[in-house]
């Protein structure tokens, strides 16, 4: 039997990796058109690197809460001045943050709200990254 190598372990790792891929697909910043949606990309990112972290349900991870708050925060203050194609689809996103927030803290987290989040989510990114980019 050969002893577990280097090569071993960057080969596990990333067959690991490609089966734990459950969450969305969180395009790079520079992917987001410039304006509010490069403005708002680190912390979509956030979103979406969150959202496999949510869980089955009950309880949500305090250090997920918390990247969700701040991303909730910084999001809510860009929404009021977005662009008008993109401002409903980055209002609905810092609600479902909300609900997801609300239920995490009450411990009363539920599949379904990181589902309408996980929504919401690929809508701006589509918004930010798509064709039809609302810059």
């Amino acid at each position: 039997m050969r002893p577990f190598t280097a090569v071993s372990a960057v080969l596990l790792t990333a067959v690991l990796a490609g089966c734990a891929g459950s969450g969305p697909d969180v395009p790079e910043e520079s992917a987001f058109a410039e304006g509010t949606c490069r403005t708002a990309a680190p912390d979509v990112r956030a979103v979406g690197q969150s959202l496999p972290e949510l869980g089955e349900g009950g309880r949500v991870d305090p250090q997920v809460r918390d990247a969700l708050r701040e991303a909730q925060d910084r999001l809510d203050a860009l929404a009021d001045g977005a662009e008008p194609a993109l401002r409903p689809a980055l209002t609905d996103l810092v609600q479902k943050i909300g609900i997801v927030r609300i239920r995490a803290d009450g411990n009363t987290y539920e599949p379904q709200f990181g589902d309408g989040l996980t929504s919401s989510y690929a809508q701006v990114v589509q918004l930010c990254t798509g064709a039809g980019a609302a810059g």
